[in-house]
């Protein structure tokens, strides 16, 4: 009886770690992203009219949005996935968010895919939160 009282009272947040919540918020963020992109907007190239929020939008980056979203929701399943994925979309979103930067300074000759500054914003927060995802440490109860 008392540990079903004392497991129910630590809910889900005492199965998951902290890696595992921060990877689902940022999946959850990054499906949003994707999905509202394909409903409100289709096409390729620079066209500032073409954005979601602040963030610029494309067919290519919706594909890109709603797969790291999907990929960080099945990440979400061990701490271990949660760390292989920090360190994936760290070095993912270092090239993102590098070819986001000339994309805005080059204007339209560089944007393929409609990036904005807020694009390159969100890609480097997303890159040092995989950094940090990778190389923090997780604390394990000991009975």
């Amino acid at each position: 009886m008392s540990t079903a009282s004392s497991a129910t009272g630590r809910g889900l947040t005492a199965r998951l770690s902290w890696p595992q919540i921060v990877v689902g918020i940022v999946g959850l963020w990054y499906l949003v992203v994707g999905v509202t992109g394909f409903a409100l907007h289709d096409g390729m190239g620079p066209e500032s009219s073409r954005t979601v929020w602040l963030f610029g939008v494309s067919t290519l980056l919706n594909i890109v949005h709603t797969v790291v979203g999907v990929l960080a929701l099945i990440a979400t399943r061990k701490s271990v996935t949660a760390r292989l994925f920090g360190w994936a979309s760290f070095f993912a979103f270092a090239g993102l968010t590098a070819y986001s930067i000339l994309a805005t300074v080059l204007d339209e000759w560089g944007d393929l895919v409609n990036v904005t500054a807020a694009n390159a914003w969100l890609y480097g927060a997303t890159c040092l939160i995989g950094l940090v995802l990778a190389l923090g440490g997780v604390r394990t109860r000991r009975p």
